[in-house]
């Protein structure tokens, strides 16, 4: 009985040795396994794209929107504008759907570094620009306001006139450009800014795609703006912009309790490109 109490005692403390050997050997497997996958997507991302994209909140909208239909004095007054209300309703997706921004159109987006090295963000680029398309004058429409989006940082602002003979990156405030945009907004790895971008006409009504030119590890990548967004992805990459028409057929302004309004041509001055409502914003009928 000796001898076998014995050797079940050193057949267990043998065990106690190797198991604590096994369990050791495992940890290191799976922490290897850990540190080959954040590897791996630490080389996707270095062989990605420079920038990750995704929807920002500092641009509200064009001010105005127009139309190549008149809707006459009265086919719209008096219908409720609804927020969600889908592209065949007065709504946002229906303006987006069948309406043009008036002079300016534009996008936010932030922008977050993906490359080890410094990112430069230097201008913007065009592409498929068709400045051929009808010039709307059927009908001005001012949509509801939107309210400041909260943004927690001062945006990198730039624009470009789209129907200029050639469009060069610009300085821009509201929805106005000014001089030649010069900087490099430089990005670290995991940096992250937002970007407004403003593109305006004055002559032509043009359809087109924009380009944000980065330079990155030697190279310089064009990435596609969206120009819309749909639960945080790109909905769809191509703009349109058209010039004034004066006079338009009709009018109208999304006044108290969101309700759309038609009002007289009296009640629209001119500033330049950018026509301002002057009436009560109430139903009436002239």
């Amino acid at each position: 009985m000796g001898t076998l109490a014995a050797g079940l005692v050193g057949g267990l403390a043998a065990a106690a040795v190797v198991i604590p050997a096994i369990n050791s050997d495992k940890r290191d497997q799976r922490q290897e396994d850990r540190d080959l996958k954040e590897q791996s997507e630490e080389d996707a991302l270095e062989a990605g794209l420079p920038l990750k994209l995704a929807p920002g909140v500092s641009y509200y909208g064009p001010g105005w929107y127009v139309n190549t239909t008149s809707y006459g004095i009265d086919q719209l007054n008096g219908q409720p504008f609804k927020d969600d209300g889908g592209d065949a309703v007065p709504s946002w997706a229906w303006l987006q759907k069948n309406w043009t921004p008036l002079s300016a159109t534009g996008m936010a987006v932030n922008v977050e570094s993906q490359h080890k090295t410094t990112v430069l963000v230097q201008a913007l680029k065009l592409r498929d620009v068709d400045c051929s398309l009808p010039v709307p004058e059927g009908t001005l429409l001012r949509p509801p306001e939107i309210g400041d989006g909260g943004a927690a940082a001062p945006s990198v602002d730039m624009g470009m006139r789209v129907d200029a003979a050639r469009p060069v990156t610009r300085t821009a405030e509201g929805h106005t450009l000014g001089d030649p945009y010069t900087r490099q907004i430089a990005l670290d790895k995991g940096d992250a800014r937002e970007f407004r971008i403003i593109f305006t006409t004055q002559q032509k009504a043009c359809s087109f795609q924009a380009d944000l030119l980065v330079y990155s590890k030697g190279k310089q990548y064009r990435l596609k703006l969206p120009s819309s967004w749909s639960d945080g992805k790109a909905a769809s990459y191509t703009f349109t912009v058209a010039p004034p028409h004066k006079p338009y057929k009709s009018h109208y302004v999304v006044g108290t309790a969101n309700m759309l309004v038609a009002v007289p041509d009296t009640d629209i001055k001119w500033t330049g490109q950018t026509p301002k409502y002057t009436g009560n914003g109430e139903l009436n009928y002239w």
